[in-house]
């Protein structure tokens, strides 16, 4: 999970680099626009007040050519009239001044002054005024170049934040996976937790009746000693009443042993009991807050269904009645509505992993409880009771005859590996879930993903697979054959028997206690 979660942060860290190199970059060329555009409305405006200057000196120039036409003119008829008092000689002299200043006029009236000092100063303005029209046109095909820059920039940066938010949603939803897989982790690490725990108790258990056992062997053997020294010294009547009276004395005590052995073996198995009741029911409070949200989330899905249902058929109405107005044209009277469509069918429930959790947990109550009542009313629904007596019997010839048994932990011991290939199974079933995960992975692009496999059919899968592994188990252990106490004490020898007998069957009948007090 920890690897995941950092592929995850480094990809995201990755993509949100870029997405500020990008917002850099576009923040730099729009300032570098503004910028430029700023400076080209300068010299536009620059441009248009050269331009308002030179009008207005064009005006004040062609008035001042009207003026002087004016004052020209009037002259001329000044002179003209001055001219009749004249002699012919002095008019011939004017006449051939008045053509130099006829040709004046024509010029004034051409609109060209004949001045080299003019002519300069329009050259310079006409100069001028080609290089503005010049800059102008650059000026503006500049300005179209960076509107166009403008508008790719817009639109990169309107792509990036598409991508920005598709990243955000995929960051969400990965979240969302991963806090799921780490309440399911926990949960199959508290299931751990509580099969290590009994194990631990069932090792206790066991070392607890070895040493008994031991005991038991050990003050068998003293009372052995005790009866040969009894027998060598007093007369066998005797010694066959102390031995007698001692026999009665060690079966009471024996029974009184097991009586309080069994008592507290089922004081322990309450405890147990009532250890794994705390357990699930805090696993059952934490299913349920999950149930909760998940509720939640499918009541959020199913509004923003119905709404999308409702807006669906709006439309629908709308396009049958544009259809049936182009189709047939209005007729006189216009006839029924037509009734409104069917509601459209509810979601399907989705495949939930909690309920399969919930249902496994129900079974393995169910199972418990059952194993238990068996046990108990061993007595009256066994339907195996007689191949037992008769195992018991043939035992009890063996030992009779000097047979030496096996010990019966060493099958018990063979024949019971269940909870860890349990823990073991459902180790491996959560690392598979974890590595299709990683091999299907989000995708590179955000627009073109691949439908993947739902997560919550692989879990259901996994749950399946473990439930199974976990019933063949039990079944295994229950079909191991364990003898019952209360058939032992049956076939109890009397007190005439050897006691090389009586050994063999006390040591049976300690292997015995031995297998019995581990809880199945």
């Amino acid at each position: 999970f920890k690897q995941i979660y950092r592929i995850d942060n480094s990809c995201v860290k990755a993509k949100l680099e870029s997405v500020f190199v990008l917002k850099k970059t576009s923040k730099y060329l729009t300032y570098c626009l503004s910028s430029v555009s700023h400076r080209v409305i300068e010299e536009v405006n620059n441009i248009q007040e050269s331009l308002e200057i030179e009008k207005t000196c064009r005006e004040s120039v062609e008035a001042l050519v009207s003026k002087l036409n004016r004052q020209n003119r009037s002259l001329k008829r000044k002179s003209m009239l001055y001219m009749s008092h004249l002699g012919a000689d002095v008019v011939a002299e004017i006449s051939l001044d008045d053509d130099d200043d006829d040709e004046d006029p024509q010029e004034e009236e051409s609109g060209v002054c004949s001045s080299s000092h003019c002519q300069i100063v329009i050259a310079e303005l006409r100069d001028k005024l080609e290089v503005i029209l010049a800059e102008k046109k650059q000026i503006t095909i500049d300005l179209e170049m960076t509107r166009e820059q403008l508008c790719q920039t817009r639109q990169e940066l309107l792509k990036e934040k598409h991508d920005n938010t598709v990243l955000i949603a995929e960051t969400f939803q990965q979240k969302k996976l991963l806090g799921k897989y780490n309440r399911v982790s926990q949960y199959a690490l508290d299931e751990f937790e509580a099969l290590r725990e009994d194990l631990k108790l069932e090792r206790d258990l066991r070392s607890e009746a070895e040493k008994f056992a031991h005991e038991m062997l050990v003050e068998q053997k003293k009372l052995k000693r005790q009866s040969q020294m009894l027998i060598q010294s007093v007369s066998p009547t005797e010694a066959l009443q102390k031995a007698l009276a001692e026999i009665n004395t060690l079966t009471h005590t024996l029974e009184t042993q097991k009586l309080e052995h069994q008592q507290q073996v089922k004081a322990l198995e309450e405890q147990i009991h009532s250890s794994e009741l705390k357990k699930q029911l805090t696993a059952l409070q934490r299913q349920t807050e999950l149930l909760e949200e998940e509720r939640k989330e499918w009541q959020h899905k199913h509004t923003n269904a119905e709404t999308e249902a409702k807006d669906l058929r709006f439309t629908v109405e709308e396009l049958k009645k544009k259809l049936q107005q182009v189709s047939n044209p209005p007729p006189a009277a216009p006839g029924p509505p037509p009734p409104p469509p069917p509601p459209p069918p509810l979601p399907a429930p989705s495949s939930n992993p909690l309920s399969s959790l919930l249902s496994i947990l129900r079974k393995k109550k169910d199972v418990s409880t059952e194993i238990a009542l068996v046990e108990k009313d061993s007595s009256e629904k066994t339907p195996g009771k007689e191949r037992r007596h008769q195992a018991v019997d043939e035992m009890m010839q063996r030992i009779k005859k000097g047979v030496q048994l096996r010990r019966v932990s060493q099958r018990t011991n063979r024949a019971r590996p269940g909870p860890k290939e349990g823990t073991n199974l459902a180790i491996q079933e959560l690392q598979g879930i974890l590595n299709t995960v990683k091999r299907s992975g989000p995708s590179s692009l955000p627009g073109t993903r691949p439908p993947s496999p739902s997560p919550k059919s692989e879990l259901e899968k996994a749950l399946h697979r473990r439930r199974d592994a976990l019933k063949a188990a039990k079944n295994n252990t229950n079909s191991s054959t364990v003898l019952d106490l209360p058939q032992i004490k049956q076939t109890q020898p009397e007190p005439g028997q050897n006691t090389r007998d009586q050994d063999t069957l006390q040591h049976t009948t300690t292997t015995v206690c031995t297998d019995q007090l581990k809880p199945s």
